[in-house]
């Protein structure tokens, strides 16, 4: 007798995680609904085109028949009492979409993960895209929109699944690797974490729970993952962990398997140009990309490539060609010679990186920069980070943080970081004013870099809509 088909209700479809999500689910065979407070979404004509019409509103009744709901972690603190996640806790359905994906959508997958405080979004694509020029058919959920697949999400026929692995709330524990990739190690969530060492322990789980080949993919360089690979030696050498280590500048001793050397040849305004020599290869690439860090970000892309057995004649052609993921440092207009991008940083050594990458794009430019603090214990454990990134620039606007789920605005205010930061910054909190204060201060051929992850993909849009309005 044939077994029936789960069926999943996601709660919150109309989100960019939950709608990608509950697409994999219906070509895994499973039966998806989902209903949203939102009538229509950016990602909801996504759905529609799959036949997963949303349901408007909330509403325990949505749970007839339902054997799993799958909810964002973030509803836990803005939601817990909603009647449908009361419903399903009582009924024992109740769980993330990242725990559905790690005991469902993965199971009997071969999983590749990509971990790290940064640069999670633009390595799993571009993993993805690897494998995909490789021949490999891959599924691949990223956090991000992906320009060549216009979601969020590849649906693929074969067994590999490339997946970003999310170190909030210990997400990234719902799966089990055979090869994860961590670009770097640097405390972050404080809102989660109460130190580094609890933040850097969740990596130390993850890498426990390596499957299969158990190949594990390091960035040397970084501080975190030496601490890392330190305090994890003995274990990873009893294990059978394969662990390759790559690094641009300084090498760290520790008997890795195999180990890539990066070497910048050339830092072009639309290309970056590297040599990578280690794992018996010397190869040349171009990287359309700018910065130092998504150079870094490749190296650990063309190391698991090569465990795969991907040719790098695919590899570098997808690297010519990759133009990032959408919020990313990404083009959202220009107007009058004013150049507007959106990028999602939000901690210090990335705000840093797209300033490396803006400069190497744009040497001769005047760089804006709109920063729009996320969260206000990010804002008070990185006040000094956040000046020392943003000093670089022409000219520095911050905005009013974005309290996402924190509701004690913390002792560090955002003029603090103005001052600190000095006269080339200023603080203005709302939107409109900013958008009104750019147009009549910018000139043609400047830059601006809207920074932020919570509302300021709507300031990047505001602020060309105010330039093109000014005679």
């Amino acid at each position: 007798m044939a077994q029936k088909k789960k069926h999943i209700h996601f709660m919150g479809i109309g989100g960019s995680a939950l709608a990608g999500v509950a697409i994999l689910a219906q070509h895994e065979g499973y039966k998806v609904t989902g209903c949203d407070l939102s009538p229509h979404t950016y990602y909801t004509d996504f759905l529609i085109n799959e036949k997963i019409k949303p349901i408007f509103g909330h509403d325990k009744t949505h749970l007839e028949g339902v054997d799993i709901l799958a909810v964002s972690p973030a509803i836990f603190d803005v939601s817990n009492e909603n009647p449908e996640v009361v419903e399903a806790r009582k009924r024992g359905i109740l769980m993330t979409w990242q725990e559905l994906m790690g005991r469902y959508l993965q199971k009997d997958k071969y999983v590749i993960a990509i971990a790290g405080t940064h640069g999670k979004s633009t390595t799993t694509a571009l993993t993805g895209l690897v494998l995909e020029a490789g021949g490999v058919d891959p599924i691949v959920e990223v956090g991000a929109i992906v320009p060549e697949w216009k979601k969020t999400i590849r649906i693929g026929k074969s067994r590999y699944f490339v997946c970003e692995a999310d170190e909030f709330n210990y997400n990234f524990l719902n799966y089990s690797p055979s090869i994860l990739i961590i670009n770097n190690i640097e405390m972050d969530h404080p809102e989660f974490y109460k130190n580094f060492e609890d933040f850097r322990g969740s990596f130390n789980k993850l890498i426990r729970k390596l499957t299969g080949p158990k190949i594990l993919i390091v960035n040397e360089q970084s501080l975190g993952i030496q601490e890392l690979l330190g305090e994890m030696s003995d274990w990873l050498a009893n294990n059978k962990i394969k662990v390759i280590g790559y690094f641009l500048k300084r090498k760290f001793k520790f008997p890795f398997a195999d180990e890539y050397r990066g070497e910048i040849i050339k830092l072009a305004p639309t290309y970056s140009r590297f040599r990578v020599k280690g794992g018996r290869s010397d190869e040349e690439f171009v990287l359309k990309i700018p910065g130092r860090h998504n150079i870094a970000n490749a190296m650990g892309i063309w190391a698991g490539a090569a465990e795969l057995g991907i040719k790098a004649d695919g590899v570098r052609e997808t690297f010519k060609r990759f133009s990032g993921v959408e919020r990313r440092f990404s083009l959202t207009g220009e107007e009058k010679g004013i150049k507007v991008f959106d990028d999602y940083a939000v901690h210090p050594t990335a705000v840093g990186a797209t300033m490396q990458a803006a400069k190497q794009a744009f040497p001769k430019r005047n760089i804006w920069v709109v920063f729009e603090p996320h969260q206000f214990s990010r804002l008070e454990i990185f006040i000094n980070g956040f000046a020392s990134a943003l000093k670089p620039a022409y000219r520095v606007i911050v905005t009013k943080p974005y309290a996402g789920r924190e509701k004690d605005p913390g002792k560090v205010k955002p003029e603090d970081l103005v001052k600190k930061i000095g006269k080339k910054a200023k603080y203005i909190p709302e939107f409109r004013e900013v958008a009104k204060n750019i147009a009549s201060e910018c000139k043609n051929g400047d830059i601006v870099i809207v920074s932020g992850a919570g509302k300021s993909y709507e300031l990047s849009k505001l602020i060309l809509n105010q330039i093109r309005s000014i005679k």
